[in-house]
């Protein structure tokens, strides 16, 4: 790498992970309130996404839908499969007496 170049791929090149001391990263430094009040938020409106009953129920109904679709699928694909097994015994079988 040249070491007259900052930069190391467009991202900043600090150096090895053993040779960067105490640099901190300028965008821990300029950046730190900004995070935190994202991170406030974030937190928050998560909160009272989880907390709203209305929501607590369409997530249960969602489910509940997600859930039946599922087992109606599983419960197609078993009968598909017992009837082609159905099939290949009957083509075996019909073979087997023309023998």
């Amino acid at each position: 790498m040249n070491n007259n170049n900052p930069y190391y791929y467009g991202y900043p090149y600090y150096g090895h992970a053993g040779q960067q001391g105490n640099q901190e990263q300028p965008y821990k430094k300029q950046n730190s309130k900004t995070h935190f009040a994202m991170g406030l938020v974030a937190g928050a409106a998560v909160a009272y996404i989880i907390s709203n009953k209305k929501f607590q129920q369409g997530v249960a109904a969602t489910g509940e839908k997600a859930w039946s679709t599922v087992r109606g699928e599983v419960e197609e694909l078993k009968e598909r499969l017992e009837d082609t097994q159905a099939e290949l015994e009957y083509y075996r079988n019909l073979h087997k007496s023309e023998e």
